[in-house]
């Protein structure tokens, strides 16, 4: 009898010990958002990584792009077909060939969705996308004053997703912006995220956030875009978002230094004019070339109408395109201190790819040529060309939802493990896959 007893307590103490540590796992210690648990990737991310740039593939073939063996390839594609992120694709397979034929696989867009959001042009964009960050909806709705109270917007959004996607599972929110409120008060680039406290997240949103900033989510979108090209990633790129707001993202092996205290800017680079900035020095390149500067620059000198500053830059564009020679040259200046300013940080930075986007580039395509000659002149180093963004005027969109797909693409298994953990998570609600 005692031995007996002495097994059960033993028995009941081994099953309290496996509840803790399945309860550590299922709740690990909540991120806060834009806060990832290691930005190492994981064999299961490189195994997604190298999917959506090739397409299907056989095991044979992510083993010798990922230089894995076959075992540990099996073992990944195992995990990550039993929690849908992974497809099979009979239809594929190549017959005809020595031995047992290989099933090809592929990234299985189908079964969720994420959400990207982010402010443009006072409104905020709130985007659906599937696995491989390809837009499948949009809402544009008004940007609240404060990131409290845009936080229950956000969910909202969410759940119209769902409805309209019933077939989908939600799987992850993902926020760009700036973050920085002197800028935010002046400039209208949206909330600062960074007022919500931890606990109003999971409350709000009943999935996992990312918040990440808004250039350097952009460059990450178009750096993935050239690789998709098939052109070998480079190992030094530089993205400047040439536009509202203006920023700069270096990646260098294809990772994005930031300090601690956060990104830096090129808006308070020194270009020559009188416009005053509100950090109290003048000539900044971000007010230099502003919106809003334009505009009242047309307006007082009669390019024009008093209404313009309400009907916002499309009218200075619309002028332009009309054959208006002051407000194209009015853009054509402001392209040219643009290139100037690529040129400079060109020259520091001396990287292998410079690209550039933003709407501007878009809604007045003469700007493409004067900033591009600008840049050449002013570049100190032999001649590289710059390379214009693959997604246009839909640039925020795309870096939004590629922040919704960073933490899935680094950590695939741990971010479903975050995901199932979210305290407000609803499995029958969200249709859970994993």
């Amino acid at each position: 009898m005692a031995d007996a007893s002495k097994l059960r307590i033993a028995a009941r103490a081994t099953a309290s010990k496996a509840a803790q540590a399945a309860t550590v796992r299922a709740s690990p210690h909540p991120h806060r958002p834009g806060s990832p648990a290691s930005d190492t990737v994981t064999p299961a991310g490189q195994v997604l990584r190298v999917l959506r740039r090739i397409g299907p593939a056989t095991r044979s073939e992510l083993s010798r792009q990922t230089g894995f063996s076959l075992s540990a390839v099996n073992r990944v594609v195992g995990e990550l077909l039993g929690c849908a992120l992974l497809r099979d694709r009979p239809e594929l397979t190549v017959g005809g060939v020595v031995g047992r034929p290989q099933i090809p696989l592929d990234l299985n867009a189908e079964a969720y969705f994420t959400v990207g959001v982010h402010v443009d042009e006072g409104r905020l964009r709130c985007v659906a996308g599937d696995l491989r960050g390809r837009a499948l909806d949009r809402l544009v709705l008004d940007v609240p004053d404060t990131a409290q109270e845009a936080l229950p917007v956000v969910g909202s959004a969410l759940r119209r997703f769902r409805l309209a996607f019933p077939a989908r599972c939600a799987l992850w929110v993902g926020i760009v912006g700036d973050g920085r409120s002197d800028r935010r008060a002046d400039r209208g680039c949206g909330p600062d995220w960074r007022d919500v406290a931890d606990g109003a997240w999971p409350a709000a949103i009943p999935v996992p956030v990312t918040i990440a900033p808004h250039v350097e989510a952009m460059a990450a979108r178009e750096l993935q875009a050239l690789e998709l090209t098939g052109r070998p990633g480079p190992s030094s790129y530089l993205y400047l978002h040439v536009d509202e707001p203006f920023g700069a993202a270096w990646i260098v092996d294809g990772r994005i230094p930031v300090p601690r205290s956060g990104a830096g800017t090129i808006g308070h680079l020194a270009t020559g004019s009188d416009v005053p900035c509100p950090c109290g020095r003048v000539g900044c390149l971000e007010v230099t070339v502003a919106d809003r500067t334009l505009l009242a620059t047309a307006v007082r000198d009669g390019a024009l109408g008093p209404d313009a500053a309400t009907r916002g830059i499309g009218a200075l564009y619309a002028a332009a395109a009309a054959g208006a020679g002051h407000a194209a040259a009015l853009l054509d200046s402001r392209a040219d201190v643009v290139g100037r300013a690529v040129a400079m940080m060109r020259d520091i930075v001396n990287p292998d790819v410079v690209a550039v986007g933003g709407r501007g580039l878009v809604a007045y395509r003469p700007g493409r040529e004067v900033l591009a000659r600008s840049y050449a002149r002013a570049s100190a180093l032999p001649p590289l060309p710059l390379t214009f963004s693959s997604f246009g005027e839909r640039i925020g969109d795309a870096g939004a939802l590629g922040a919704s797909l960073s933490a899935v693409y680094t950590d695939p298994l741990g971010a479903l493990r975050r995901r199932a953990a979210r305290p407000s998570y609803d499995p029958a609600a969200d249709r859970f896959c994993g």
